[in-house]
């Protein structure tokens, strides 16, 4: 078995037959795995990774939040590398360990907790009830230059979506849809500037779009002057525009979290933000 057939066999567990919650699950790589090509075959469907241990030194902040179930089923001195992701209400990750010949690679199923089971802090943005939501631990890296960006554009963007932006970075959430974002995969600087003449007029301007089968787009109605009062529109193929009178962070908070508002991520066992790296200059 090669390493992307392992991989293969280590996402039809998660997702067809999911081990019990309550013992993590320890999969043994094919012998000669190279670790580096594991984390990216992992990477192609997981995204960014984040370093739980590295040269036998296991980060020693580590916790229920931030990838620490990976690391307890291994014995002092026994896990060398460890990457990990959170996936819906499962911790999956790849590392080293050490045996008797040798550093072995292997693949570690867990339970993951609700990040967001303790509830929200009193006055918290929906930049930040998103991070709680989906767990994420904003990854150090470059940041979009806003003020060039909207001098570009000639006005400014919402506040809460700058720091939903500024947040999460590039990426999806629940696999479900992504964000407009500069220097992003496919996107310029600046990706409004087509949409220049419907923003004079007070029309549509794009913010995501679906990525899945669900064809979805996500738009700001820009006819207030401020623009943290536009609120939001969307459109499918399925339905004529919907209009919510809400921001984009609430928007996204409740399309993964509100039954009500229908969307299929709403049914999740729990939810995630897969990171597809820095931005692009």
């Amino acid at each position: 078995m090669g390493t992307k057939a392992f991989v293969d066999s280590v996402w039809r567990l998660i997702n067809g037959n999911p081990p019990n919650l309550d013992e993590p699950v320890v999969l043994e790589a094919p012998p000669g795995t190279d670790l580096h090509e594991l984390v990216a075959e992992f990477g192609r469907w997981a995204g960014q990774h984040r370093n739980l241990a590295a040269g036998g030194f296991v980060d020693p902040s580590l916790s229920e939040r931030t990838g620490l179930p990976l690391a307890e089923p291994f014995g002092a001195g026994e896990l060398l590398e460890m990457r990990g992701w959170g996936y819906r209400n499962r911790w999956v990750g790849c590392g080293l360990v050490a045996s008797p010949d040798g550093p072995r690679a292997v693949a570690v199923i867990t339970h993951r907790e609700d990040p967001a089971a303790a509830g929200f802090p009193q006055g918290a943005s929906w930049a930040e009830k998103l991070r709680i939501v989906t767990g994420w631990e904003p990854i150090p890296g470059p940041r979009v230059d806003w003020p060039a960006t909207e001098a570009d554009l000639g006005t400014r963007l919402p506040s809460d979506y700058k720091e939903v932006v500024d947040l999460f970075g590039v990426g999806s959430f629940d696999e479900y849809f992504e964000l407009a974002v500069p220097g992003g995969p496919g996107a310029g600087r600046n990706p409004w500037r087509p949409y220049l003449p419907d923003l004079t007029s007070g029309g549509l301007l794009p913010w995501g779009w679906g990525c899945s089968e669900y064809k979805l787009g996500l738009f700001w109605s820009t006819g207030a002057t401020d623009p943290d009062e536009w609120t939001v529109v969307t459109q499918s193929e399925a339905d004529d525009d919907k209009r919510f009178d809400c921001s984009a962070g609430e928007f996204i908070l409740r399309m993964l979290t509100d039954v009500q508002l229908g969307y299929p991520m709403s049914h999740a066992s729990g939810h995630f933000f897969v990171s597809y790296g820095p931005l692009h200059s």
